[in-house]
């Protein structure tokens, strides 16, 4: 097989994927893949993520995450995302390391970090990074499903969408530091908001764009352009999947049904040219027009 030639290996930078095993995931990988040199993939399955909660004796942690698994297969969640994520069609790629594990941080994660030696890591939805795998990573970015700095950890289109703070749901690009969800931003995604819209169908939307939205951030590194830098500077609220419990979904679910929780419908504002990096952009975003307020954008 032959491949293309913009990914002969040594052209490009070397970059190495860290995820977990949902649809966006491996639309993540699939997209990169063809384009860029990755030189290896990491993959922290789900599953691997909750049987670590029990070993560790995490077991509330691992009660609501058992809970919202089963929330989502019963409710469809899970098949409409990966129907979602269907749509982009495996490209030929060169052939990279894949290593399946059940830490992120597993000692052979560190070895094969230390022997690729990349220039850019990508991460999504891994468990938190210790010190060791983010000493052999080198320069780090996450994609993010939350509106940063307001929304940090897990159920973060929820929670905005729950307390009606529509102007803080989206996802976010940052660099990782040792801290959750801290590092600096280098953009808010904002996606359209419909008057139909649940948190799952904003989670997906949101994630699509922030993942084409990397792919454009990468060309413009590799072709010598720096990333913005944004520093969070205030913490807001760390979300855990143990905040989010069974009365908190039906309450949701009895204001949507009774009109006491309307969603606006929010067109997203249009993504900034690379080449302009104005600063506002990667500190909140430009801006979400107010509620009766249109701009002219597309999804």
């Amino acid at each position: 097989m032959s491949y293309p030639e913009f990914v002969a290996p040594g052209r490009y930078k070397k970059i190495v994927i860290l995820r977990s095993d949902d649809a966006h995931h491996l639309y993540l990988e699939r997209l990169l893949r063809p384009r860029f040199e990755v030189a290896a993939v990491v993959v922290e399955p789900a599953r691997e993520q909750r049987r670590r909660l029990l070993t560790t004796r995490h077991r509330i942690d691992w009660l609501f995450s058992t809970y919202h698994l089963l929330r989502r297969r019963i409710l469809g969640l899970d098949a409409y995302r990966w129907r979602y994520f269907s749509d982009l069609e495996a490209l030929p790629a060169p052939p990279c390391r894949v290593l399946s594990v059940g830490w992120i941080n597993d000692p052979a994660v560190v070895s094969l970090l230390r022997e690729t030696q990349p220039d850019l890591t990508i991460t999504i939805c891994t468990s938190i990074l210790k010190q060791d795998v983010l000493a052999a990573a080198g320069t780090i970015i996450n994609v993010h499903g939350g509106f940063l700095p307001y929304y940090r950890g897990n159920h973060c289109f929820f929670f905005p969408f729950y307390r009606g703070e529509f102007d803080k749901i989206g996802s976010t690009l940052h660099f990782v530091d040792p801290g959750i969800d801290t590092g600096d931003i280098i953009e808010n995604i904002i996606p359209p908001i419909y008057t139909d819209d649940i948190p799952e169908k904003l989670y997906c939307r949101a994630e699509k764009i922030a993942i084409h939205r990397l792919v454009e951030w990468i060309e413009h590194w590799q072709e010598g352009g720096e990333l913005p830098r944004c520093p969070q500077l205030s913490r807001h609220r760390l979300c855990r999947t143990r905040d989010r419990k069974p009365h908190h979904d039906l309450w949701c679910w009895l204001r949507r049904v009774t009109g006491r929780l309307a969603v606006p419908e929010l067109p997203g504002p249009p993504l900034a040219p690379l080449v302009k990096l104005p600063t506002q952009v990667f500190a909140r975003g430009p801006g979400r027009p107010r509620q009766g307020e249109r701009r002219a954008t597309s999804e």
